[in-house]
């Protein structure tokens, strides 16, 4: 039976093997949480349009050409909506409105803060991502209410018992607003809370977010449902009926273009990319200085194996073998620490930030990573030496 010297090695002393899986759970739980921060303000930023619209029924998407992103405030009229559903592969359409820059609520006992409302026409259900949402908005309206986002941030004052909720006194722009119930949306860096309600109410609280005209002529996104297996082919001839005004484009490839902005153009996406590799340099570091110890305190065990005939291979496998051990062993405690700091964040914050398959297994190959390489460094040091100086 071969011995299993890496993982004797590594265990011979469990203090130091306990200190060594702390070292690098350390790093692992700093790779989620920079990952999952970066995520956080990715994802969340899109889920405005991606968590209340359903994007199979509403594959194409309708904005301004002045609109660079989902957060600018850039308008279209009714009328290039409707004259775009005028094309027989489409077979509805529906106004998609957000407000925030002109929209302050204030809960009794509370101060009048900003906040983000959403607002969509009733007419179809298949616009919302769930059935149930479209009952309740239906419901809302009946009374002239809104939903709030059960994520709000505190600092607005929202009971988070529903039945409490319904009995809150609050005012939106001065005016009141009933609150009917409560839906999950979530925050971004950008928005501490939202309102959702109908296309018809929010006219009533936004009278001049047109000007002096009709509200409802203002559209901030357009939604279309096209009976069509090409609708990027579709999209881009609808776009060709006003391209100085709108942009035609998927409702995916909306999402996708939104989450590169945050990714790619704006610098706090890189802020967190950089986190993330320091986090696996830190984790290296710490991996380079437990094995190259290791190496160092066991230096004539490992000469006698070389002048036993042992070669370069063997001890490649002992050092790698140790490396995935270490690895294992750090990476379990730091994902166990990294959920719980995701669970604590995402009930503080209101941001959503999940732990997926494959954020686990990202973090798992760059552990895996960081180990082998600090123990491809350390290994330099048994190869440089002459086994029989160290006797």
């Amino acid at each position: 039976m071969k011995t299993p010297l890496a993982w004797y090695n590594l265990t011979s002393n469990w203090n130091k093997c306990a200190l060594a899986a702390t070292g690098v759970g350390f790093a692992v739980a700093l790779m989620f949480m920079q990952i999952g921060f970066q995520r956080a303000l990715i994802d969340n930023n899109v889920r405005v349009l991606s968590a209340v619209v359903d994007e199979q029924y509403a594959n194409l998407v309708v904005i301004s050409r002045a609109r660079y992103n989902l957060s600018t405030e850039q308008r279209f009229p009714r009328s290039l909506l409707q004259r775009l559903a005028g094309d027989p592969r489409v077979e509805s359409f529906c106004a998609f409105n957000i407000d925030r820059s002109l929209a302050r609520v204030q809960v009794q006992g509370h101060a009048a803060v900003p906040i983000r409302v959403v607002a969509i026409e009733l007419a179809e259900p298949g616009y919302l991502a769930q059935p149930q949402l479209h009952q309740d908005l239906l419901r809302a309206e009946a009374v002239n209410a809104a939903l709030v986002d059960r994520r709000s941030k505190l600092i607005y004052g929202f009971a988070r018992d529903p039945n409490q909720l319904k009995d809150q006194w609050v005012e939106l722009n001065g005016r009141a607003l009933p609150i009917a119930g409560q839906f999950e949306l979530g925050t971004d860096f950008g928005n501490d809370g939202t309102l959702l309600m109908s296309a018809r109410l929010h006219a009533t609280y936004f009278p001049f977010r047109n000007g002096l005209k009709d509200p409802a002529d203002s559209i901030d996104i357009g939604l279309l449902h096209a009976a069509t297996d090409h609708p990027e082919e579709l999209a881009a001839e609808l776009e060709r009926l006003a391209p100085s005004q709108i942009m035609v484009k998927t409702t995916t490839g909306l999402i996708e273009d939104e989450k590169r902005f945050w990714n790619r153009q704006t610098p706090i996406g890189r802020i967190f990319l950089i986190g993330t590799i320091m986090g696996l340099v830190v984790g290296a570091i710490i991996c380079y200085q437990i094995q190259f110890t290791d190496i160092t305190d066991n230096m004539p065990e490992f000469a006698t194996l070389k002048a036993m005939g042992y070669g370069t291979s063997y001890f490649w496998s002992v050092i790698l073998s140790q490396s995935f051990y270490l690895a294992c062993l750090g990476f379990l405690p730091g994902l166990m620490i990294a959920q719980l700091l995701y669970m604590m964040l995402s009930a503080w914050s209101g941001l959503i930030m999940e732990m997926s398959l494959l954020r686990i297994a990202v973090v798992f190959l760059l552990t895996l990573l960081m180990c082998a390489t600090s123990g491809a460094l350390a290994i330099r040091k048994l190869f440089r030496a002459d086994p029989a100086s160290l006797f």
